[in-house]
């Protein structure tokens, strides 16, 4: 079965990407994707993904102009794990929403994580031409974007600004990857779906409002766990006070005390 969304947000939420460009930045765009100019979409989506780019307008021009745009229809694949990346390419995601993940034996769907406009797709497998290890699964009809490895680096050696943002998404990447690694091993799952929720809120809430846009089985696959387990430690925090839950719509009275929480180690017992 596929993963789906549920989008009910606690309040509006905004059309498009909240990003004001430089009018030089919006002369030089047009909103198609052909020809020889980057499309606007684009060109917020790499300032969203790298925001030190923000005011490097010969730098976000010079890697817009780059690579080329897949759109992918609801349901379909961007690319499959195990196949491997040929050309090379870092892959963005211009708009939409992705599921990353893989099927198991049984071909159930396990979601490690899901991804909005704005966030790089992949970025590791590029330098080696290695096998993806997730599938990209759309969500809602999505727009990509890959750009040539090899050509990032050429751009870098002019664009200093370039380098910088790689290399500081790269090491995100591997620090995070390290902390999900060590969270596993050393904390409760109470605290991991603290810091979870957190994480979240901070990225896609609104205000004290987060909206859950994944099913409950892909999530608790996502943090290692049932979703029976899940469901259970959901409605402790919401008899503790954490959170305030009706049906996929999560509201955070007091975020301090959820950030308490998520420092916790495994050894310490849950009030």
């Amino acid at each position: 079965m596929n993963p789906s969304t549920q989008s009910r947000p606690c309040q509006p939420q905004a059309a498009g990407l909240a990003l004001a460009l430089p009018s030089a930045l919006q002369r030089a765009s047009h909103t198609g994707l052909e020809g020889s100019s980057p499309s606007l979409p684009l060109i917020q989506a790499l300032q969203q993904a790298w925001p030190a780019l923000a005011g490097k307008e010969e730098a976000l021009l010079a890697l817009a102009a780059e690579g080329r745009s897949h759109r992918i229809r609801q349901r379909g694949c961007l690319f499959r794990d195990g196949a491997v990346n040929l050309e090379g390419s870092l892959w963005l995601l211009v708009r939409g929403k992705l599921s990353m993940g893989r099927r198991d034996a049984k071909g159930i769907w396990r979601q490690s994580r899901a991804l909005l406009g704005g966030q790089w797709i992949d970025l590791v497998t590029a330098w080696s031409q290695a096998d993806f290890p997730e599938t990209a699964l759309a969500l809602s009809p999505v727009l990509a974007h890959e750009i040539p490895a090899k050509t990032v680096l050429g751009l870098c050696r002019t664009q200093p600004a370039l380098l910088a943002a790689l290399l500081d998404s790269l090491s995100r990447s591997a620090c995070e990857a390290m902390e999900s690694h060590q969270a596993l091993a050393t904390q409760d799952f109470p605290s991991r779906l603290a810091e979870w929720l957190l994480h979240e809120l901070m990225l896609q809430g609104q205000g004290d409002c987060l909206t859950l846009s994944q099913f409950k089985r892909d999530l608790a696959a996502q943090l290692g766990v049932t979703p029976e387990t899940l469901s259970r430690t959901l409605r402790q925090f919401h008899e503790q006070g954490l959170i305030v839950m009706k049906h996929s719509q999560l509201r955070f009275p007091d975020p301090a005390r959820l950030a308490a929480l998520s420092q916790r180690q495994a050894s310490a017992p849950m009030s």
